[in-house]
């Protein structure tokens, strides 16, 4: 199942990914709990997903209660991944106070079943915006149209004649499209794609989410910050990542969530002689 998003943004949560419509090169991977976040609020659209909602669906084996500043959090790499991908600022996500999230009503969501995708078959149109006609120009039709169009890719080449040639200039559009993304994701929070993985007495301790499993030094890490005299209730909020490939371990402890726009008060710490295995 897939989802188009104002008829330029398609979401794939089984990936995690946000793409355009208009330019498939352009795409955002966002962390598991924002992707489970937007298919909340897809599913619900134009109506009020409520913070209880979001903690019971989206953190559903968590045996604290995860902060409200962690749904903030998410929600915010939502809403900076749809306007990358839909290179628009138009609110797509909108708060509403002391409630929750909602989908705005003057934006267009469609589902699309697998099947459906790749047959380009009929599409069922779900919450169409409440202020948007229903005329030829927004009808699903048109999305399918757009679906089954062949999709720009970079550098597709097909004649042998100059394979040197047409290698070389592969290559260079490589670069420039590595270039290109490497400034487009410039003012991505480093920490995006962490995740809260334990509180601890007022300590919020997070970790790169793919990089947790049975054999992660996790909480030997998580241990040997603590050990430090670290005052939870001066740096509650605490970024590690936690891989024994990594010769040192390093982290971050903040007075608040750290967010490059603001300052976090954050203090770095760096550990050597630490044993990774």
């Amino acid at each position: 199942m897939l989802w188009i998003i104002d008829d330029n943004i398609e979401f794939i949560p089984e990936k995690n990914k946000l793409s355009s419509l208009t330019k498939p090169e352009l795409s955002v991977l966002l962390t598991r709990p924002a992707s489970r976040c937007l298919v909340l609020l897809l599913e619900t659209a134009h109506s009020v997903v409520v913070h209880q909602t979001f903690f019971q669906k989206v953190w559903p084996d968590e045996l604290v209660q995860v902060p409200t500043n962690t749904l903030y959090q998410n929600i915010s790499i939502v809403r900076r991944g749809l306007r990358t991908v839909g290179e628009t600022d138009k609110t797509i996500v909108a708060t509403v106070s002391r409630r929750g999230f909602q989908i705005e009503s003057n934006v267009k969501v469609v589902r699309i079943s697998a099947e459906e995708y790749h047959n380009t078959a009929q599409v069922e149109a779900l919450h169409e915006p409440q202020d948007v006609s229903d005329g030829p120009d927004t009808d699903t039709a048109r999305i399918v149209k757009a679906l089954a169009r062949p999709r720009r890719r970079i550098c597709i080449l097909r004649d042998n004649k100059w394979p040197l040639l047409h290698m070389a200039v592969a290559f260079l559009l490589g670069m420039l499209a590595v270039y290109g993304s490497t400034l487009l994701y410039r003012d991505r929070s480093v920490f995006d794609d962490y995740t809260l993985f334990e509180t601890s007495n007022g300590c919020h301790f997070y970790s790169r989410e793919d990089e947790i499993d049975d054999k992660s030094p996790f909480q030997k890490d998580k241990a040997t910050i603590i050990k430090t005299g670290l005052d939870c209730q001066k740096y509650p909020w605490v970024y590690f990542p936690s891989s024994n490939s990594l010769p040192a371990l390093t982290a971050l402890i903040c007075q608040k969530p750290y967010d490059d726009a603001s300052d976090s008060g954050c203090v770095s710490l760096y550990f050597r002689g630490v044993t990774r295995d």
